[in-house]
């Protein structure tokens, strides 16, 4: 027995523990179960070997389990696909988002390209005539600031839709010239009037704000230029530009504003008067009963508007008369007492309708020498 009490208290192979006996392991990432620790003293469950970050299955923020936290799947950079967490990993508790492209690349983007602002993602916008709505300011920092407008590139072109007023304007263009051949009219590179031939006029078209450069060509045969000449354009205002005749036989362009009367009585509109004939004449402009409206315009001279009562007019287009006791009538009214000394051989006679809140002007154009002779030509501004 004392043979056997020997074999018993050996320091080896000790069964008295009953521990229960456990499959070797390998060493971490050879495969197989494995503790932390690598062995079993801690009596905790063994766990499959994790792999590298980034090498596939799951993987413990901070690469351990001694956190107790659940393990997820890894992580691929910001950028490769994905999901991907604020701070590139999971300690913050946020939800993982997608991951975002550069603005511009396509896809939402946040303000400051992330989100932790708390901000609705928004579709990215493309540069001011690319396409598409745009925000003043062309950033979508502050999406809520403001208006979307789309505005054409310059110069716009006569097809453009309507626009801001605080960076274009409008243009029309009346031709008086008594030349008997057609012309275009354009601007820069764009169009604007087509066959034009005498006592035409356009409506009016969108021009952006700056100066242009008008350009009056043949619409047949050689295309020569006929005029060319810069003229600047305000946003926001509204431009009759007038083909005349010149002194010297050739062509010139005038530049008439039509801003009218504002802030009108009720019942009443604006009308004016514009000697567009040729060089040299001077008219008055009368009523049947021999009132003066306006008197001495010269040639290319425009009138200043004047408060009309709404109503039928019949006006007469007189050579000027030199009396100086003739005097304008200060308001356009059907029957009004007479202060001139009659209508003497009018050069034309022309009907006006002028309703209330609208301005209006009439134009005298050409001659009585040439084939199309004279004429009025009266046009809402």
């Amino acid at each position: 027995m004392a043979e056997n009490d020997t074999h018993y208290n050996g320091t080896s192979n000790i069964i008295s523990m009953q521990a229960e006996p456990v499959i070797p392991l390998p060493n971490p990432g050879e495969g197989g179960p494995v503790y932390p620790g690598n062995d079993n003293s801690n009596n905790v469950e063994p766990v499959i070997p994790l792999p590298n970050p980034g090498e596939g299955g799951p993987v413990y923020p901070g690469n351990d389990n001694s956190t107790g936290a659940e393990p997820v799947i890894p992580l691929p950079n910001p950028g490769e696909g994905g999901p991907v967490y604020p701070g590139n990993d999971n300690m913050s508790g946020a939800e993982p988002v997608i991951p975002l492209p550069n603005p511009g690349e396509g896809g939402p983007v946040y303000p400051g390209n992330d989100n932790m602002s708390g901000a609705e993602p928004v579709i990215p916008l493309p540069n001011p005539g690319e396409g598409g709505p745009v925000y003043p300011g062309n950033g979508t920092s502050y999406p809520g600031n403001g208006n979307i407008t789309w505005l054409p590139s310059f110069p716009c072109s006569p097809s453009c839709p309507p626009v801001s007023s605080h960076q274009f304007g409008q243009v029309r263009f009346l031709n008086a010239s008594t030349n008997s051949f057609a012309v275009n009219i354009s601007i820069d590179s764009t169009n604007y009037a087509v066959n034009s031939h005498f006592g035409t006029i356009t409506g009016y078209d969108w021009i952006s704000d700056g100066f242009h450069t008008v350009t009056v060509r043949r619409a047949t045969g050689m295309r020569n230029i006929l005029l060319q000449q810069n003229f600047p354009f305000v946003a926001n205002q509204k431009i009759t530009m007038v083909l005349t005749d010149s002194a010297s036989g050739g062509l010139e362009m005038i530049r008439v504003v039509d801003t009218g009367c504002t802030n009108l009585p009720a019942g009443s509109g604006c009308y004016r008067f514009a000697n567009m004939a040729y060089s040299g004449s001077t008219f008055d402009l009368m009523m049947s009963g021999g009132e003066t409206v306006f008197r001495g315009v010269g040639f290319q001279n425009v009138t200043t508007y004047k408060q009309a009562v709404a109503g039928s007019y019949q006006f007469y287009v007189t050579d000027s008369n030199n009396f100086a006791f003739i005097r304008e009538l200060p308001i356009i009214v059907i029957g009004a007492v007479a202060t001139g000394s009659g209508i003497q051989q009018p050069q034309v006679s022309f009907s006006v309708n002028i309703s209330a809140g609208r301005n209006y002007t009439s134009y005298v154009i050409g001659n009585t020498w040439s084939s199309g002779g004279m004429r009025v030509l009266t046009v809402e501004d």
